[in-house]
């Protein structure tokens, strides 16, 4: 989104925002998670002001389309769609930080094992602990776990807070648990002088055979979507070919033309569509890594 609209929402809308927060403190905690980086209030506006903008265009742009052709029926249509719109962007809203919170959790517990192991590594060269969150800061390929890390080190260089502080806060704001799990294990061994090497390096052993199970899982219900695959889109328009064929040389209602048209429509868009949604599905499905 525009880095001043937020901003331009609060300005407009911002005092009768406030009047409602209490009903959306929930949102606080997953703005943060989510890796949001604007206020409730400014957030509130926004949905606030998005959602009145969404249901006076919506119903300006439908009352027009459909005065035309139906008279005084249109406007009442444009009315109720205009009431479906504003409750759609106004629940969008709603969800957003929440959905952007698992999405996170997501990514994280992907690259955890790897980023872990890196930590694990840079302990054992002696390297403070301070220096390894920044060093993993830099480090790209992590992803989410690379951001995470960024606010610990940040909290330490630039706020000056202790590392236990630090860690603490982190631990509160991530939306993944086994990074709080982490952090929280770091927290401790550093209170009680334990051995941060050992505790890394067990921590990522245990991370890593819990997504190799998971990639193992995956490939199970991978080689049961093949199949089903194979039979909708392979011998399902093989079917659907020859009994759509054998239908019209028995009915006379349907004509060759719109046999073909039929037949082409789910060649060409029904299957490519249908081939779509299986990619996007396995996609989602899938445990990340880094890249």
């Amino acid at each position: 989104m525009p880095e001043d609209y937020p901003d331009f929402c609060y300005d407009q809308v911002g005092s009768y925002a406030l009047k409602y927060l209490d009903y959306f403190q929930e949102l606080r905690k997953q703005l943060s998670k989510a890796n949001v980086e604007i206020t409730l209030p400014e957030y509130v506006s926004m949905m606030f002001f998005s959602t009145g903008l969404a249901g006076i265009f919506s119903l300006l742009f439908f009352s027009v389309l459909f005065s035309l052709s139906m008279g005084l029926a249109g406007v009442f249509m444009a009315f109720i769609l205009s009431i479906i719109i504003t409750v759609l962007t106004a629940s969008g809203f709603y969800l957003y930080p929440g959905i952007m919170m698992k999405s996170r959790a997501s990514k994280i517990r992907d690259t955890l094992p790897f980023a872990t192991m890196y930590l694990a590594t840079l302990s054992g060269t002696g390297t403070s602990l301070p220096e390894i969150f920044s060093n993993l800061a830099e480090v790209d390929e992590y992803g989410e776990v690379s951001k995470e890390a960024e606010k610990i080190s940040r909290d330490v260089e630039t706020f000056g807070m202790d590392m236990g502080e630090a860690l603490e806060r982190a631990a509160n704001r991530t939306p993944s648990d086994d990074f709080k799990e982490l952090v929280w294990g770091i927290n401790h061994v550093i209170t009680t002088g334990g051995s941060l090497k050992q505790f890394l390096q067990q921590r990522s052993d245990k991370l890593m055979d819990d997504y190799q199970r998971r990639i193992e899982e995956f490939s199970e219900t991978l080689s049961l979507l093949v199949e089903m695959y194979i039979t909708v889109i392979i011998v399902g328009s093989i079917i659907f070919t020859s009994m759509s064929a054998v239908i019209s040389s028995f009915s006379s209602s349907i004509s060759p033309s719109l046999l073909v048209n039929i037949q082409v429509a789910a060649v060409f868009f029904g299957i490519p569509m249908i081939s779509a949604m299986f990619i996007i599905l396995v996609d989602g499905m899938a445990p990340g890594g880094i890249r």
